[in-house]
C-alpha cells in the first residue's frame, strides 16, 4: 500500500484542518520506525507494487510548520513538502478577508523561515497564489495563479517547484490539463491510497484529520485500515457531491 498523508496545521484547536501536538509527534514515530518507507512525492510514484511507502505532505504554510512540525521531521529524517500559496506569504489563512466558520486564523510563514526551510531540505511545492478555486478562473487567471506561483517561488528560493496542491482539492478536467503544463505532480483531496496507475497531476492523498486516534495510522496496511479508509472515502464523497449542489444553486 502507498498513499500521501496530508497536514495543515498542529495545534489545539479540534478544528478540520487541525491535529495537536501529541497525535502528530505519534504519526512520527510510526513514519521513524520503518515499517513504511518514507520518501518525496516524485519518488513515491516510482516505488515498485507491493510495497509500503508513504509520502508527506502539508498545505499552506503555517507558522507552526516550522515551530513544531518540521523539528520533529528533520530529526528523523523524514522526507516532506510544504505546499505555499505564495500570494498570502507572511499573512493569514483568511483566504478571502474573512474568516471560515469553524477554522481557526493562523499566521503563514514568511519568505525569509520558506527560504531557510527550503535551505534545510524542506521540498517547497506550489499551492496556487491566492488559494481560489481554480475551476472559476479564466485563462489568463488560472495562468497567473499556477506560473506566477511558481515564478515566485523561484525567485525567493532560487528553485522552481515540481509539486502542486489544487486549493481546496478542488479541480476539472481543464484546469487538470494547464496544471500538467507547469508541474510534474499535483495532489487533490480524494481520500484514498495510490493505485497501480495514477495519472501524476491527480493524485489522492489521505488526510491526517481522520488518522487521529491512537492506533489508527499505525494500522496501515491492515483490513482494517481498508475497510475504515473505504467508509470514510464514501462518506467523505457524499459530503462534498452535497457540497458542490448547495453551491450550485
Amino acid at each position: 500500500m502507498t498513499g500521501i498523508l496530508t497536514y495543515h496545521s498542529i495545534d489545539p484547536s479540534g478544528s478540520a484542518i487541525s491535529i495537536d501536538e501529541a497525535c502528530f509527534r505519534r504519526h512520527v514515530n510510526w513514519l521513524a520506525s520503518g515499517r513504511v518507507r518514507v520518501t518525496t512525492l516524485e519518488q513515491l510514484l516510482r516505488e515498485p507494487p507491493g510495497r509500503h511507502a508513504v509520502a508527506v505532505t502539508f498545505d499552506d504554510a503555517f507558522v507552526n510548520f516550522d515551530t513544531v512540525a518540521w523539528p520533529l521531521l528533520r530529526e528523523h529524517g523524514i522526507p516532506v513538502t510544504l505546499f505555499v500559496p505564495t500570494g498570502h506569504v507572511g499573512a493569514s489563512n483568511c483566504w478571502t478577508g474573512r474568516a471560515e466558520p469553524g477554522i481557526p486564523t493562523l499566521p503563514l510563514l514568511d519568505w525569509s523561515a520558506l527560504s531557510r526551510l527550503a535551505g534545510e531540505g524542506v521540498q517547497l511545492g506550489s499551492h496556487s497564489r491566492t488559494h481560489r478555486d481554480l475551476r472559476r478562473l479564466d485563462e489568463g487567471e488560472l495562468l497567473e495563479e499556477l506560473e506566477g506561483a511558481a515564478a515566485t517561488i523561484r525567485e525567493r528560493t532560487g528553485r522552481r517547484p515540481a509539486t502542486f496542491a489544487y486549493p481546496y482539492g478542488l479541480y476539472d478536467d481543464r484546469t487538470a490539463a494547464r496544471v500538467r503544463t507547469s508541474y510534474e505532480v499535483a495532489c487533490t483531496t480524494e481520500l484514498r491510497t495510490l493505485e497501480a496507475a495514477e495519472d501524476p497531476v491527480r493524485l489522492p492523498r489521505l488526510d491526517a484529520y481522520y488518522f487521529q486516534a491512537p492506533g489508527a495510522l499505525e494500522r496501515w496496511g491492515s483490513r482494517r485500515f481498508r475497510w475504515t479508509l473505504k467508509l470514510r472515502h464514501a462518506a467523505r464523497g457524499l459530503r462534498l457531491r452535497v457540497a458542490e449542489l448547495r453551491s450550485s444553486r
